[in-house]
């Protein structure tokens, strides 16, 4: 099968309603990118490209309506630069190309779907996933640093709240990793499909997982808080969420926070006055926070 391969130029204020229409008009995938610079497949939720001008790709049907699309995109200034066929074989190329292989902790392989297993490995935890249309494929230094955390963790028989579950990459992470049962929690309808799809390929028992959207995730039982919640998100919204966090996580728990820049530690830590953290796990400029609460 042939798709259509879009290229657009758009000014990086505009690339949420570019990507929302180019959504509507039924992208399978959208990557980003600036000029002479690295592609950008897993911006955090929320995030804005730091170029200026920002290069989109978007991959169609080859019977998307380009002439409505096109014209759908004039009000918020995208301009169509080149339009290509592709086929399936050739798509699947490129994407491949940024799929990531990667051990975390010795304990926790992270593979492209079709990757053969190398008979090194030895006896570890493996999880399968292709980049694709919801944030998080391991290439990103907050997603590295939170699989890093996770498989530093005995997490045997521990249940799991991954808030702001993007791909699933963490929840299913913490599955394969043993933890008993684990709920990924995301506002975006296309993160919960994402998270259902890779548990389903990398045959993750639906028993043990459950995902929910933020709303359903209501106030239970003191017995039915989480022994590690991760939020791999950003610094404002942690901020918002720490009431939310906390009360989840149970009395001797592990709080796992990432998506945060480095010099957005001292915000985060004033945001959370009960937990003590430990030292910031760092990668580049971003870092990971490990806390537990304090008992009232």
């Amino acid at each position: 099968m042939a798709w259509l391969l879009l290229c657009l130029s758009v000014d990086r204020e505009q690339v949420e309603a570019a990507g929302d229409l180019l959504e509507s008009a039924g992208a399978l995938a959208v990557t980003l990118a600036g000029a002479g610079e690295d592609q950008l497949l897993e911006p955090l939720p929320g995030e804005q490209p730091l170029w200026r001008h920002v290069r989109m790709q978007a991959l169609l049907e080859p019977d998307a309506d380009l002439t409505a699309l096109q014209a759908s995109l004039v009000p918020v200034g995208a301009r169509l630069l080149d339009v290509d066929f592709l086929g399936e074989d050739d798509w699947q190329e490129r994407w491949r190309a940024y799929a990531v292989r990667a051990c975390f902790g010795d304990r926790l392989w992270l593979l492209p779907r079709d990757e053969p297993v190398d008979g090194t490995m030895g006896d570890v935890a493996l999880l399968r996933l292709d980049p694709g249309l919801a944030f998080g494929s391991g290439s990103h230094p907050t997603t590295r640093l939170c699989l890093a955390g996770l498989a530093a963790q005995p997490l045997d028989g521990l249940r799991v709240l991954d808030f702001g579950c993007g791909s699933g990459i963490l929840a299913l992470a913490a599955c394969v990793l043993g933890a008993r049962e684990v709920v990924a929690v995301d506002h975006d309808p296309q993160a919960l499909f994402a998270t259902l799809e890779n548990a389903a390929y990398n045959s993750i028992d639906p028993e043990r997982l459950r995902v929910l959207r933020p709303e359903e995730l209501r106030p239970g039982k003191a017995s039915e808080r989480f022994d590690v919640v991760v939020a791999n998100i950003l610094a404002n919204p942690l901020v918002e969420l720490a009431p939310v966090l906390t009360a989840w996580l149970a009395p001797e728990g592990l709080l796992m926070l990432s998506g945060l820049l480095a010099e957005q530690e001292a915000m985060i830590r004033a945001a959370y006055p009960r937990v003590v953290f430990d030292p910031p796990a760092r990668e580049e400029e971003w870092i990971r926070l490990d806390g537990r609460c304090t008992r009232a």
